[in-house]
């Protein structure tokens, strides 16, 4: 790629991912001020190969839980999302599965879970059906940086490597620990420290495909290997379909050994399980049950709880003249469509329980 390509493709990217989906505003104008001076810098950093990794602004996000995020600057989110668009996705997406669906064009939640039903409906043919539910721990945290960077060595030219490389040890600087310590001085809920060599950072696109990417190759010996044909998966949570309870025991048994010997990983095993379908089973905020071959829906507990908060809360700034009639139509909306593979009248009687 030219130098002129190269700064085509870096307007094109800022205009069109970047520019539009930053919320505050402020920074937008600050960098439009000198929007040509920093495109030309990038352009400078990458054909020269000195990108050292960037830096991170760090907060706190609450919902759905309490979560560290590592934002870029517009600079950063630039360089990053060139790498991803303009490297990642071109040289190492073709190792990612059908089934792997997180954060990729075209897939998605939706298309999880309209995959998951489909695969549901194919396995009522058998008289059982069973679910392996795996859940890796601490996942974002515990990518082994000395792993990942054997993964995608191959692939990738030289100057390439090396700016991954850079942007894969990110995590390393000592601000990032002493930023959680001072938090969880404070928190109730502890936040994760990032072990050296460990972890990639929460908020960046090239970290949203490095982690969907880690583990292509355990998908590809579960498919070929296992024979688990019948399988999603949404970035560390996977559901897996089979027929026969004994065998998903003997699978489970040897995933669990690869992810720890060649991944560095372990199960949380709160969260795995292997289950009759018939007693449900919770993937992306529904529960999932199958009983005499019908397939039924609920939304999950902790699901259903935070939406009747947010009845309340919505009722109450309604009360208070907190909110505008506009406000309340919109959001009264949104939660009639939101949960789409439930019926409306389940969410419009839930509305009615707890607002009048």
């Amino acid at each position: 790629m030219s130098k002129y390509e190269l700064l085509s493709e870096l307007i094109k990217i800022y205009e069109k991912e970047i520019s539009k989906k930053v919320k505050n505003k402020r920074r937008i104008f600050r960098f439009e001020l000198y929007k040509m001076e920093y495109l030309l810098s990038i352009q400078d950093e990458l054909l020269n190969h000195t990108y050292d990794g960037g830096q991170y602004n760090l907060f706190l996000i609450h919902k759905p839980k309490t979560r560290l995020i590592m934002s870029q600057t517009i600079y950063d989110k630039i360089v990053n999302h060139y790498i991803t668009r303009n490297i990642l996705e071109p040289k190492l997406g073709k190792y990612l599965c059908d089934e792997n669906v997180a954060t990729r064009l075209d897939m998605g939640t939706s298309y999880a879970i309209e995959l998951f039903k489909k695969q549901l409906e194919y396995m009522k043919r058998y008289a059982e059906i069973y679910v392996l539910k795996l859940d890796i721990s601490k996942y974002f945290y515990s990518i082994d940086h000395e792993v990942l960077k054997s993964l995608i060595k191959e692939d990738l030219a030289k100057e390439e490597f090396t700016l991954m490389k850079r942007i894969i040890d990110s995590t390393d600087a000592p601000y990032i620990n002493e930023y959680i310590n001072r938090v969880n001085a404070k928190c109730e809920n502890k936040i994760p420290y990032y072990n050296s060599g460990k972890g990639l950072p929460i908020g960046n696109m090239s970290s949203q495909f490095l982690a969907i990417f880690y583990l292509s190759g355990l998908h590809k010996y579960m498919k070929e290997e296992l024979g688990l044909s019948h399988l999603i998966i949404y970035m560390d949570d996977y559901v897996i379909l089979h027929h026969n309870q004994a065998y998903l025991k003997e699978c489970l048994n040897k995933i669990e050994n690869k992810l720890k010997e060649e991944y560095k990983l372990t199960l949380n095993k709160n969260k795995t399980v292997i289950r009759n379908i018939k007693y449900g089973i919770d993937f992306l905020g529904y529960t999932f049950k199958v009983v005499n071959k019908k397939t039924i829906t609920k939304l999950t507990q902790d699901v259903k709880r935070k939406l009747i908060k947010n009845i309340k809360r919505l009722k109450y700034e309604s009360e208070h003249d907190l909110i505008e009639f506009e406000g309340i139509f919109s959001a009264i909306m949104n939660y009639k469509h939101s949960y789409k593979y439930i019926n409306k009248t389940k969410i419009e009687k839930m509305i009615g329980q707890y607002w009048y």
